[in-house]
């Protein structure tokens, strides 16, 4: 089940712009334009408003479009989400508390 507990609620209207939509479903315009554009889907009708419907979707599979972005472990601009350098000091920190915790069992 998808938590929308922290997204803003879907405001009573018949018709959103793709900003605002994308406001609601907590993700990036230019996230969701490269997501359609790779993966061959689109919301709505080719117009650049959304249905109520299109905002409830684009929620459902906001999770779908961030683990798109997440698995090129690049942003929304294209940019390594974190360097090699970072990645090393982040695994020898989990790796030190793990050791930590074992010595302490």
């Amino acid at each position: 089940m998808i938590n929308n507990a922290n997204l803003p609620a879907i405001p009573a209207k018949r018709y959103f712009s793709i900003p605002e939509a994308c406001r609601l479903a907590g993700i990036d315009v230019e996230q969701l334009h490269e997501w359609q554009q790779q993966e061959g889907s689109v919301l709505g009708k080719g117009a650049n408003t959304l249905t109520r419907l299109d905002v409830i979707k684009l929620r459902q599979l906001s999770h779908s479009i961030s683990d798109y972005f997440a698995r090129g472990a690049l942003d929304s601009r294209g940019n390594p989400v974190i360097d090699a350098n970072e990645m090393r000091d982040e695994l020898a920190s989990m790796l030190a508390k793990i050791d930590s915790a074992l010595a302490n069992a």
